[in-house]
Parts: C-alpha cells; sequence; structure tokens
C-alpha cells in the first residue's frame, strides 16, 4: 500500500467548502435560516392587557413590533393578544356598550 499525501485530499476538502458556502449563501437569500443565532427573550410575545380589560387600551410586543388594541366604527374594539410565546393573534372583537375610543371601551 502506498502512502496518501496531504495534498492528495486538498481538491476534495476545496470542494467540499464550496458546495458547503453555497448552501449557506442560498439558504440566507431565500430565507431558510437565519445566521443572527438563537431567539431571545426580547423575541417572546408580551401583553400588557392580559386579563383583557377592555376598558384598558391594550399593547402587544414582540421584539421590536408593537400592536395596539383599536376601535372599529366606534362601537367595536380588537383586541390583541399573545397566542402563544412568539406569535400575535390579532382578533378578539368585543361591542362596547357605551362606544370605543382610543383602543379601549367607554365606561359611560
Amino acid at each position: 500500500m502506498g502512502k496518501t499525501r496531504k495534498d492528495d485530499n486538498m481538491p476534495y476538502l476545496l470542494i467540499a467548502g464550496i458546495v458547503a458556502m453555497v448552501g449557506i449563501v442560498a439558504l440566507v437569500l431565500h430565507g431558510g435560516v437565519s445566521l443572527q443565532g438563537a431567539a431571545t427573550t426580547s423575541d417572546l410575545c408580551t401583553d400588557n392587557d392580559v386579563g383583557d380589560d377592555i376598558y384598558k387600551p391594550g399593547v402587544v410586543t414582540i421584539g421590536n413590533q408593537v400592536y395596539e388594541d383599536y376601535c372599529v366604527d366606534d362601537k367595536d374594539l380588537i383586541q390583541q393578544y399573545c397566542h402563544t410565546g412568539r406569535d400575535v393573534s390579532s382578533r378578539r372583537i368585543f361591542t362596547c356598550p357605551n362606544g370605543c375610543l382610543n383602543g379601549a371601551c367607554l365606561r359611560s
């Protein structure tokens, strides 16, 4: 048996490296992977109105994105809420008996 020199494996390592780089670039460009690392606690969904107080305007936050409760036709309240730890559901609809203003039902 003959000895294998280090230089004999060089073309295979070069090709494997190029294929790996092309794969990583393709995944990043097509949104298949993020190179930013694992999710942080700032990516978690937080809701300042967990009890669904219809008389208090609520705000849901995920990272830099903010979702506020809002009124439709001055009577219906649309509340945002955390569906899971990393997901916002944006539709809990309440009809306010005394009207709706600035993301909350009016008390009277």
